[in-house]
């Protein structure tokens, strides 16, 4: 509609231009009227397509914290398995440690504890949807700039600080693994596993593997911190928290 508006003025001030009939001063006084209007034409037309483009942006940014409302929900309660897991293999680990290399086990209850020391569980938060908005320059176009930095502060630093406090305990479990594996003399049988966990060096193994507190201090930031962000989406977005997380 404006670039009808403008394209009609500018004709107009070509017409008026050729005209003969009237006086030059007549002649500008209506060319700058017609000027005039195109300029608010062309204002009118620029501000109506940033509002729609604002609109359009602002969309995308209400679908995307939404959207990231129920990633960092599935994420808070990964941490809470996790914080569960750790307190399991701690206690595990102790139990083990525990084992007098002149006692006999019980085979069952022992082997139970044994298989249990390999396992692990690591944080794998869902970052696809803040890494594609990140990537495509989007994060900008959130005006809470409060918002804004806590969801940086949580992909960027927060989910970097875990991971390198669990390489720290999958390092020291592959040390683990490695003694287990080099240390076999004969088969892989009650009496070799049990000769390897009770000696000086399975014990030390053992309580290096008891999680940092390090780790648990860096999940409760991370589950802090994610509250936060999906307190404030809902601020932001009322109606949302009315739906299910």
């Amino acid at each position: 509609m404006a670039e009808q508006e403008i394209a009609k003025h500018t004709k107009k001030v070509v017409r008026l231009m050729g005209k003969s009939e009237h006086g030059w001063r007549h002649k500008l006084g209506e060319m700058g009227l017609e000027i005039v209007t195109i300029v608010f034409a062309v204002s009118l037309s620029i501000w109506l397509h940033s509002l729609g483009e604002h609109r359009h942006e602002q969309q995308q940014v209400r679908a995307f914290l939404l959207g990231l409302r129920h990633d960092i929900g599935s994420d808070l309660d990964m941490i809470k398995e996790l914080n569960q897991a750790h307190h399991v293999y701690d206690a595990n680990f102790v139990y083990l440690g525990k084992f007098d290399p002149r006692a006999t086990p019980d085979p069952q209850t022992f082997d139970t504890a044994y298989q249990r020391a390999d396992s692990n569980y690591f944080f794998n938060p869902l970052v696809s949807r803040y890494q594609g908005f990140k990537s495509s320059g989007k994060l900008g176009h959130i005006e809470n700039e409060a918002l804004l930095d806590k969801i940086l502060d949580l992909y960027e630093r927060n989910t970097a600080a875990i991971k390198s406090s669990e390489n720290g305990w999958r390092n020291n479990q592959d040390i683990y693994r490695a003694y287990i594996e080099n240390g076999l003399t004969g088969e892989d049988n009650l009496a070799e596993r049990y000769r390897l966990i009770t000696a000086p060096k399975g014990k030390r193994l053992l309580r290096k593997q008891i999680t940092f507190p390090q780790l648990y201090e860096r999940y409760n930031d991370y589950a802090t911190l994610g509250a936060e962000i999906i307190k404030e989406i809902e601020r932001e977005y009322p109606e949302a928290a009315q739906e299910k997380k």
